[in-house]
């Protein structure tokens, strides 16, 4: 009875061990036939999404109809020249008594009215509001510029997180793999160990959680590495399940001093640019409003051809046509306070956008500062992560080999182990930040699409 148990757990130790190699097998397949997609670069997943990112294609739309709005015509000083026609027919009865004594009577009687012109109005002065449009249009016109300037260097730093966060995940793939490596090492040994009577029936529990662990691990991080694919995709403009591989490095570029950078925010920062036009466009429209209170100055030019024909009564026809025309002067004298109550609210508007012009330099250099702390501390910390790592790969080499011949004890190769993991990740993931602190400045100087 005691040789079919031990049979017995014999067969459920290989079938588990089986189980386990098909598994790890199973992902090493699919890892290396995701390796084996084509390679996209940061760069080129920049590139791409310049060129097919839904929001930044809206935003040149935007601009193609700013430049549209912005002409003379909108701002009101090109001639309206308008021709009209009217003809009207009718059937009466005519009845006339003269004072000669004859009377007129006529049943069915047409008549033909016909008339045509041709009217030019053309305000020549109003103001000066036509001119206060103008500039109004030209501010349009540009702002458009900057927020499409905005969408595009705020996607591509979008971009390039969502890539770096994919290759973050993927060296995360790659170290729990070589973990599950080391793991089911570990379980093997504590096996036989057991089987040999040298270890601990807890030992072979406590290696086979740690080594499912890592599997679920694994699992998770598959998860996340395919939605994080599908939304840099989604950012690029690519169908969600658009397969690529992405490299296996994260290089960090030096930033430009802090003073190099802010003077560079305050020229092409487009958040800044964007509240600066948007004063602008509200003193122009300040200008429009307070134009209301001047006179305006119209000349009218006409040509008229008029004709009437009658079956009866004294004029049979009557036709007149030539040009006339006419200056127009129109005095604002009351309008219940209006022109004074826009004003006041435009002004409160200017005042308002002023404070927010300050607000948005303050927190622009409040994230500038943020950016250059962070991306100073991650490079210390690439630094000290690097030493660990070389610290930490000879430990394990060392703790395995201590293991074998039953120097230590499994948990304390299990935390050996784990520490070696968690090592890894920190050096992957102090990159990922200081990369991103790197675009985050470059987003904030405005040379993001140039990163």
């Amino acid at each position: 009875m005691l040789f079919f148990h031990q049979k017995k757990h014999r067969y459920m130790r290989r079938f588990r061990k089986i189980f386990l190699l098909i598994f790890i097998q199973f992902f090493v397949f699919h890892y290396h036939l995701f390796a084996q997609d084509s390679l996209l670069t940061a760069d080129e997943a920049v590139k791409y999404a310049i060129q097919h990112n839904f929001g930044i294609t809206i935003s040149k739309n935007e601009i193609d109809i700013g430049k549209i709005n912005n002409n003379w015509a909108n701002a009101g000083a090109v001639p309206l020249v308008n021709a009209t026609a009217n003809k009207v027919v009718g059937v009466n009865n005519l009845q006339q008594k003269l004072n000669n004594g004859t009377v007129i009577t006529k049943n069915g009687n047409t008549t033909q009215n016909f008339n045509a012109g041709l009217a030019v109005n053309w305000t020549v002065f109003d103001g000066l509001k036509m001119f206060a449009t103008k500039r109004r249009l030209e501010e349009l016109e540009r702002n458009g510029e900057y927020a499409f300037k905005k969408n595009l260097n705020e996607t591509v730093y979008n971009v390039i997180s969502s890539y770096y966060n994919v290759v973050t995940i993927n060296e995360q793939i790659k170290s729990t793999l070589e973990q599950i490596t080391l793991y089911r090492d570990r379980n093997d040994l504590a096996q036989r160990r057991l089987e040999i009577g040298t270890g601990a029936k807890y030992e072979v529990l406590e290696a086979q959680v740690d080594l499912n662990e890592q599997y679920s691990l694994l699992l998770s991080l598959q998860n996340s590495l395919a939605l994080a694919k599908t939304s840099l995709n989604n950012l690029m403009g690519k169908i969600p399940d658009t397969s690529y591989n992405v490299v296996d490095t994260i290089t960090v570029n030096e930033l430009p001093t802090i003073e190099n950078a802010q003077t560079k925010i305050a020229k092409q920062n487009p958040d800044i640019l964007l509240a600066n036009s948007d004063l602008t466009i509200l003193f122009e429209t300040k200008k429009e409003i307070n134009a209301e209170r001047l006179p305006v100055v119209t000349l009218n030019g006409f040509y008229n051809f008029a004709r009437n024909k009658n079956g009866a009564g004294f004029t049979l026809l009557n036709q007149t046509y030539g040009p006339s025309g006419s200056v127009g002067v129109a005095l604002p004298l009351f309008r219940g306070s209006v022109v004074k109550k826009q004003l006041a609210v435009t002004d409160i508007q200017i005042k308002n956008q002023q404070i927010t012009q300050a607000q948005i330099k303050n927190n622009i250099e409040t994230l500038l500062r943020n950016a250059y702390i962070n991306y100073n501390n991650s490079l210390k910390l690439v630094d000290l992560e690097k030493s660990n790592l070389v610290l930490a790969t000879e430990n394990i080499y060392i703790a395995n080999e201590r293991y074998k011949k039953l120097n230590i004890t499994s948990v304390e190769l299990r935390q050996i182990q784990i520490s070696y993991s968690d090592a890894k990740n920190r050096l992957y993931n102090a990159l990922n930040q200081a990369k991103l602190a790197e675009a985050q400045v470059a987003l904030l100087t405005g040379d993001i699409a140039n990163l």
